[in-house]
């Protein structure tokens, strides 16, 4: 992928909404008990491509930086990548709208393991199962990626505006 100077201001963009949502946030962003809205900018990553991958994973690493685990946090930041750059692989080379409910759910699934496990290795789970505080996390990041997400992706991608202003009439990454 040859970086360009668009790409880097997605990527700027990106990252910096996603530490501004995170933190502007009444709900808890760590521990058991969890909920980041930044997840909604999940669903966006079909439209911007490549650097919405890069965006996100950045925006993750911030945001995990402050967490109360400390390094091992950091470490969610695999995961993150893997799974914003499948939803970006699957939407892209089969261009089916649905794909992102899938891969929505797939990637909260595959945080809410590594989340709840970390948490759970660390001793932070404020008294519940692993299981439990995976299945909380889960459930918060399908709310956020999926059912909120969802509908800001189909709204986006109906008006164009990532067409148009980003990709200079070019089709979605």
């Amino acid at each position: 992928m040859k970086i360009q100077t668009k790409d880097l201001a997605i990527i700027a963009i990106y990252s910096a909404l996603y530490v501004v949502l995170s933190y502007i946030s009444p709900i808890p962003i760590y521990g058991a008990i969890q909920f980041r809205i930044a997840n909604v900018l999940l669903a966006t990553i079909p439209l911007l491509g490549m650097a919405g991958v890069f965006g996100h994973t950045l925006g993750v690493f911030v945001v995990n930086m402050s967490s109360h685990l400390g390094p091992i946090d950091l470490l969610n930041t695999l995961p993150a990548f893997a799974m914003a750059f499948i939803v970006h692989y699957v939407y892209k080379h089969t261009k089916n709208d649905y794909t992102i409910i899938g891969t929505g759910i797939a990637y909260s699934a595959v945080l809410g393991a590594t989340v709840g496990w970390m948490l759970s290795y660390t001793g932070n789970t404020g008294g519940a199962t692993m299981l439990a505080t995976m299945a909380y996390v889960t459930t918060a990041n399908i709310i956020a990626s999926v059912l909120i997400g969802w509908p800001v992706f189909k709204i986006l991608k109906r008006s164009d505006v990532f067409e148009k202003l980003i990709n200079r009439g070019e089709k979605y990454a």
